[in-house]
């Protein structure tokens, strides 16, 4: 798998993504039921909803993709970035498999601004915490009725986690 990374941002001649792209994600994201495990707040409902967050100033989203099939793998985003730590979100757009990821966290460990990426996940999303251990997000514990699931009608504990770029050794040899 050749992982590819491209950030989806505004430029002097455009968004760098065509919109069809991102269209696309959505309907990927739809297809594999993933739009409410991801945005369980209830806050992004629609591709509308989902196109204007991801252009918004304050979200930094990437697409990982696989370059050998032009497959989506994974949308990420940071969010709150602020004094080198931001908050991190993913959606698979494919199978898990730890390497998208892993190639997002190296692209964004160049970013010589960012030291720490933080991350709230669901208690019950057990996959995912899996996967963020298999990446090298440390879990340091639980926020208890955190997390809003608007579609579950309930608040869920919130397990955090952060992960440390160009920290290798702090992450578990990344």
């Amino acid at each position: 798998m050749n992982i590819g990374i491209w950030p989806y941002a505004e430029t002097d001649k455009g968004w760098t993504i065509p919109l069809e792209v991102m269209q696309g994600v959505w309907d990927r994201m739809v297809d594999l039921n993933r739009v409410k495990a991801t945005f369980y707040d209830g806050g992004i409902q629609n591709e509308g909803d989902f196109i204007e967050y991801m252009q918004s100033p304050f979200i930094f989203p990437v697409l990982g993709v696989d370059s050998n099939r032009i497959c989506f793998k994974v949308i990420a985003w940071l969010k709150d970035v602020e004094d080198g730590k931001a908050t991190g979100h993913f959606c698979y757009l494919d199978n898990y498999h730890p390497d998208p990821i892993m190639k997002i966290l190296d692209y964004w460990s160049k970013l010589d601004s960012l030291r720490v990426i933080i991350g709230v996940t669901p208690e019950h999303y057990y996959a995912t915490l899996k996967m963020i251990g298999r990446i090298g997000f440390k879990v340091i514990g639980k926020i208890p009725q955190f997390c809003n699931m608007h579609y579950e009608n309930q608040f869920k504990a919130g397990v955090v986690s952060y992960y440390l770029l160009n920290e290798g050794e702090d992450n578990g040899g990344k």
